[in-house]
């Protein structure tokens, strides 16, 4: 867990800085035979966690397209962005923020071609403000001189977002929390709040019904005191410079909605791929320009 004093102005742009990625010892395939597309994933969760929630979705993109598909996860949010830039990974499924600072930072440009389309009886994407339901905080007002964990600088439901929302209700995040933790990903939060380490998580709120119904959290043990606007949909992105042939594989085989894919998607919290443009994205961007985070790197 990392604890930082929070200057807005530069958290962002401060762990690009001091990221050294050694992408081989992260398990980023060297491997760029003409049959391979390697993507990376976010770490909201465990590594573990993610490849295994996502194999069946690797496996059927492996099928549909008739490409190796290799998955990596990043260390933290900044690693996919730096692998794609550096060109040992060829796509990316991002969070909205990521998104943002891939598309100042890779060279070359990544372009958005799908957005996950979370499945109906999902909660909206928001960033949520939890805490203990017996702590006696119950909104923004009580956070003063409390700890809070966000999940990561890059994150959008875990940091950004939340951020925006308190700027936005007229809230300074340097005056309001005495200590701002960055606990890694969401789960890592959620436990830091039920073990009494932080007065308030900020976590994605599709990850709530998760926590509950896994029996990480009980129903009682925890409340939602605050929420930012609803987040655009995750994107998922190629680098420009992807040989055509292969984004046009890749398009279908996430845009054809089919029953393979459904099937692939079954405990992911999404049914299918929408298109994606690069202008759904301009209020993550205000959110960075409200809060005074930089994307730019």
């Amino acid at each position: 867990m990392r604890i930082r004093n929070f200057r807005r102005s530069k958290v962002v742009a401060g762990l690009i800085a001091l990221l050294a990625l050694t992408l081989v010892a992260c398990g980023v395939s060297s491997d760029n035979s003409s049959d391979t597309i390697r993507l990376g994933l976010s770490p909201d969760e465990d590594s573990a966690a993610v490849l295994a929630k996502y194999e069946p979705l690797v496996d059927y993109l492996s099928q549909a397209t008739g490409l190796r598909v290799e998955p990596y996860v990043g260390a933290d949010y900044t690693a996919v962005i730096e692998a794609l830039n550096s060109g040992h990974l060829d796509m990316a499924w991002f969070g909205p923020s990521e998104y943002v600072l891939a598309s100042q930072r890779v060279n070359g440009g990544v372009e958005p071609f799908a957005s996950a389309i979370q499945s109906d009886d999902t909660v909206p994407y928001r960033s949520s403000f939890i805490v203990r339901s017996d702590s006696g905080i119950n909104g923004p007002a009580d956070f003063q001189g409390k700890v809070v964990a966000f999940t990561d600088p890059a994150s959008t439901s875990g940091h950004i977002f939340g951020q925006y929302a308190l700027a936005e209700a007229g809230y300074d995040p340097d005056s309001l929390f005495s200590q701002i933790v960055y606990s890694g990903s969401h789960d890592a939060s959620l436990l830091s709040l039920l073990n009494g380490r932080v007065d308030v998580a900020a976590i994605s709120s599709r990850k709530i019904p998760e926590f509950i119904n896994s029996g990480v959290a009980g129903q009682d043990e925890i409340k939602t005191v605050f929420e930012s606007p609803v987040i655009p949909p995750d994107p998922i992105t190629y680098r420009a410079d992807l040989p055509q042939d292969k984004k046009e594989l890749l398009r279908h085989a996430f845009l054809d909605q089919t029953p393979a894919l459904s099937a692939a998607l079954e405990g992911t919290g999404f049914s299918h791929f929408g298109l994606a443009n690069d202008s759904d994205y301009d209020v993550v961007r205000t959110a960075y320009e409200v809060t005074g985070l930089e994307p730019a790197l």
